[in-house]
Order: C-alpha cells, then sequence, then structure tokens
C-alpha cells in the first residue's frame, strides 16, 4: 500500500467521526447563546399524509440546567413543568397532576436536551444539520423518532417532532424573548383539590 493511500484512509478515518459531531457541536453552540428563553407557540399536528388533526396555541419557557414551563391554552389547557428535578404534568380540566422524576419523563424525547448540558444526554443522539435547521434522532427510538429544530438567527423559529407513527407535531416561535425570566416561571403549586399522582421512585 503506498505512503498516499495510507495516509488518505487516515484521514478519512479521522475526519468522519469529526464530520458527524460538527452539527452537534453548532447546535450546542448555538443553544449556549439561549441558557433562558420563552415564546408564544402556535402548534399544527398532521398525520402522515399531511392531513390536519389539531391545531393548539400556547406558551413554553426553558432555562438551563432542565428546567422548562410548556403551557398551551388552546383547544384545551394542560401544562408541563420542569423544576430541574421533578416533572409536573397538570391537566386543569380534570383537576389533577402527576409527577414524575426528571431522567423518567425527559429520556424519550430530544426535546429536553434545549435545557440540558448533560453530555451523556446528548450522546444518544446523532445530529445533522441543513442549513439553520437540526434534525436529532434518537440512537433508541422508543418514543419520538426525529425532532428538527429551525433558528432565524439567533432565535429559535420552529420545532417539530415525529412519533412512532409518523405524525408530526410542529410549533411555530412567535415573541422570541431571551431571559433573565421570572424566579417562579419554572415552580409548581397545585391548585386548592387538585388530585395529586405522584410517581416519583421512594
Amino acid at each position: 500500500m503506498t505512503k498516499l493511500k495510507t495516509l488518505t484512509l487516515a484521514f478519512g478515518a479521522l475526519v468522519a467521526p469529526l464530520a458527524m459531531a460538527a452539527p452537534q457541536q453548532a447546535l450546542q453552540a448555538k443553544l449556549a447563546q439561549l441558557p433562558e428563553f420563552e415564546a408564544q407557540f402556535e402548534q399544527v399536528v398532521t398525520d402522515p399524509d399531511g392531513t390536519l388533526l389539531q391545531q393548539g396555541q400556547g406558551s413554553l419557557a426553558m432555562a438551563v440546567p432542565n428546567r422548562f414551563a410548556w403551557h398551551q391554552q388552546a383547544p384545551e389547557e394542560s401544562v408541563i413543568l420542569s423544576d430541574g428535578e421533578d416533572v409536573y404534568l397538570y391537566d386543569p380540566l380534570l383537576e389533577q397532576v402527576s409527577i414524575y422524576d426528571l431522567q423518567d419523563a425527559t429520556g424519550q424525547t430530544p426535546l429536553s436536551l434545549l435545557s440540558s448540558n448533560d453530555e451523556a444526554e446528548w450522546a444518544a443522539y446523532q445530529v445533522s444539520q441543513n442549513g439553520d435547521c437540526f434534525t436529532l434522532t434518537p440512537s433508541d427510538a422508543d418514543g419520538i423518532q426525529t425532532m428538527a429544530i429551525c433558528f432565524d438567527g439567533d432565535a429559535i423559529e420552529s420545532l417539530s417532532l415525529v412519533d412512532g407513527q409518523q405524525v408530526e407535531t410542529r410549533m411555530t416561535l412567535s415573541r422570541f424573548h431571551t431571559g433573565p425570566l421570572e424566579q417562579g416561571r419554572f415552580t409548581f403549586a397545585a391548585p386548592e383539590g387538585t388530585l395529586v399522582d405522584d410517581q416519583r421512585n421512594p
């Protein structure tokens, strides 16, 4: 084998993992500029044929590490909130809140990466890039199959998730605002009379 061919193979073996890592590093660099943010969202859910299944709207906020608040106001109100340790799923109509350990609740979706700086969590996803859009694919796709994050400059423009049935949920963000956010934004206080379903490990 010639020296040139040997060097070519060695260079290719070195560049391949670097090329795969580049989109992840680019995405992490963009998210590092957004340690806290909030926005309004318009949500559209479609089936694999593109048929509209549901429309909704609400607000979301995120802050590193591992804090987020997702509040859907229509068509039915619901809240998903993490205080950095536990996750609360609140249904005002049923007057019930379910509480989960953070790891149990967020391990099934790449959405948690938006507020995470945990390298072990990032290692569980492959990241590809197309312009200002990044697609994350979990190595073990039990729930969400892919998530796409698109930027407009430094702001997140849209988020979309595709589940195992190829149903896509797309959120278009507006009124994007970086922190600092209110201190109580990621604290959940159950209204009086709320039924509490605590699923945390004892």
